[in-house]
């Protein structure tokens, strides 16, 4: 029993076309993965580079966070030290 389900681009909202299916079992279940495209080429490309500038965004955010919280450290430690003396 197999539902149709829709999945328009997120660009142009055209329905999307499978580009590929692949599965990958685990330890109890068996995951079917597809990896959908839009059917206009220039479209998807556009869509590539949006998904990239967001993911670089993301990472960059992550990347910041992590820094700040390595300086926090080191503040609240030379703090400490401070106070002991």
């Amino acid at each position: 029993m197999e539902k149709k389900y829709s999945n328009p681009c997120s660009r142009c909202g055209t329905e999307r076309i499978m580009l590929r299916t692949w599965t990958e079992k685990t330890e109890n279940s068996t995951i079917v993965n597809r990896e959908m495209i839009c059917p206009n080429p220039k479209c998807q490309q556009e869509v590539i580079k949006d998904n990239k500038i967001q993911a670089d965004k993301y990472s960059s955010w992550k990347r910041r966070g992590k820094e700040r919280a390595v300086e926090r450290k080191r503040v609240l430690q030379e703090i400490r030290k401070k106070k002991k003396k």
